[in-house]
């Protein structure tokens, strides 16, 4: 009994430091949204991130390794996401219809695509910063999707086809997104825009057969 009572004093401690991190990463999280949003991704340090959170900025570096990176918290897992549901739409759509379903589920479930509210500007603004680091993200973001197009339609489509229409979904969320933010769009309002461009530029990119 006074193992068990050990153990279960040993799992207390470690779900609290568990929750204790899930706190102080969304409380990061929140903070650099709103900073970004009230004086601009360039202007805000990873310095008044911590500060505003509570936290040092020793401490900001073990969750994120860039104020970038709290932009994109969850983009992984949306992708991996689309991923999923690519898989799941192949056995009854084309491709062209099973991603613009698949990104349009990720929009959903997510309609910042991995970014919290308040962040998606600066996410837009971000090519124009960081482009390094912007296209390496793009292109991991494209090979991913695209893969996972042609692996779930081997006999049906190609290795370009499969990248042109990821390219397309892709490249149209950006610039619609963008076009939407410029004439003062809520981030709602231009993903939302966003989501109905999607079907369209798939649309112009089709196998030369599909299932």
């Amino acid at each position: 009994m006074h193992v068990c009572s050990n153990l279960r004093g040993v799992e207390a401690r470690s779900t609290h430091r568990e929750r204790k991190k899930q706190r102080t990463r969304q409380a990061l999280i929140d903070e650099a949204g709103r900073l970004f949003d009230q004086q601009g991704y360039e202007a805000t340090t990873v310095a008044q991130i911590a500060e505003a959170a509570g936290v040092s900025p020793r401490t900001f570096f073990s969750y994120f390794a860039s104020k970038e990176d709290v932009l994109h918290d969850n983009t992984a897992e949306r992708v991996e996401a689309a991923v999923r549901a690519i898989r799941t739409y192949a056995a009854e759509v084309p491709a062209p219809e099973a991603l613009a379903r698949a990104v349009e589920d990720m929009l959903t479930d997510s309609w910042t695509m991995g970014l919290v509210p308040g962040m998606t500007g600066a996410a837009v603004d971000l090519p124009i910063t960081s482009p390094k680091a912007a296209i390496a993200r793009s292109n991991a973001r494209l090979d991913r999707l695209a893969g996972a197009l042609t692996d779930a339609y081997p006999a049906t489509l190609d290795r370009v086809t499969a990248y042109a229409l990821v390219g397309a979904a892709l490249g149209t969320i950006s610039a619609t997104v963008a076009a939407a933010l410029t004439a003062g769009c809520t981030d709602k309002q231009a993903l939302d825009a966003a989501r109905t461009a999607i079907r369209r530029a798939v649309a112009g990119v089709q196998p030369d057969s599909g299932r």
